[in-house]
């Protein structure tokens, strides 16, 4: 059953700080995975590389830490980001990976920021939990008092980090909320559902969410381009909701154009169909 319970997460949201049991312990984890990276051959100061950071909020259901995996597995695949952290809510795992907490994914952000190029380097952030209509996802996990993660915080943090260049993609209900805080013209901003629809696959007993099945799993592996993963992940849901009678979830993207041109440049074989823009310069997909 899925909890996109917007009453529940406005209450949790009055209390944003959640710690990890041992919050240097979480850290320290943290800094080793960040540690461990290593040059990437693909890469240059030129071109750029990208950086992957995956946040799967609630922890009493596998299909989000799953998700979240899955993306990992399928973006550096796909694009070359062989430098990856995983923050986790998983209660069948409470120790393999750092906790998808408000305190580590800002202290993450922050860390990625000090050793990325801002100038070239690409964050690629997928963030996979319940969502509720006032821009918020859940964040719980055993043991961890829950709460919820705000659009406008996690904008708060992206900028804090210096972090330029980014892909979020927010595998959530109601995530359409997110785009008005986080787009601008060096993001691009994918969305499992527009702001007031509910996206669906969300239960313990899948690995993966629609979106998650149709964009990760299916669509990104052989699409010539981010672009065209989006449409074809977007088409499929379209399809598989009509045929199951639900209301259509309306899966959202902003292409910001500046991130559309550096991620076609920076990584091999990622050519951009021609693009069209909104009145404010944004390559926007059109909203069927």
């Amino acid at each position: 059953m899925r909890r996109c319970i917007a009453s529940l997460l406005l209450f949790l949201a009055a209390f944003p700080c959640v710690s990890a049991p041992d919050a240097a312990a979480q850290r320290a984890l943290i800094d080793a995975t960040i540690a461990a990276f290593t040059a990437d051959p693909a890469g240059s100061a030129d071109t750029g590389r990208m950086y992957f950071l995956g946040f799967a909020g609630f922890g009493e259901e596998r299909v989000f830490a799953e998700e979240i995996k899955l993306a990992a597995d399928r973006v550096g695949a796909r694009f070359g980001a062989t430098r990856q952290l995983l923050l986790l809510n998983d209660q069948r795992d409470l120790v393999s990976f750092p906790l998808a907490t408000h305190d580590n994914l800002r202290y993450a952000l922050g860390a990625l920021g000090r050793v990325m190029d801002p100038r070239h380097d690409i964050l690629f952030l997928a963030l996979s939990s319940h969502g509720a209509r006032n821009a918020m996802l859940e964040v719980s996990n055993t043991d961890m008092p829950p709460t919820g993660l705000s659009a406008a915080r996690l904008a708060e943090m992206l900028n804090a980090s210096g972090i330029r260049l980014k892909v979020i993609v927010i595998s959530a209900c109601f995530s359409g909320a997110f785009i008005a805080p986080l787009a601008d013209n060096e993001s691009i901003v994918i969305t499992a559902a527009a702001k007031n629809r509910s996206s669906f696959g969300c239960s313990d007993d899948r690995y993966l969410t629609y979106f998650g099945e149709a964009f990760y799993r299916d669509a990104l592996p052989t699409a010539v381009s981010l672009r065209a993963a989006f449409e074809a992940a977007r088409a499929e849901i379209r399809r598989r909701e009509k045929e199951e009678r639900v209301t259509p979830s309306q899966p959202q993207a902003h292409f910001g154009p500046i991130m559309e041109t550096r991620l076609e440049e920076a990584v091999p074989g990622a050519e951009f169909p021609a693009r069209h823009h909104d009145h404010h310069g944004s390559s926007v997909a059109p909203i069927r």
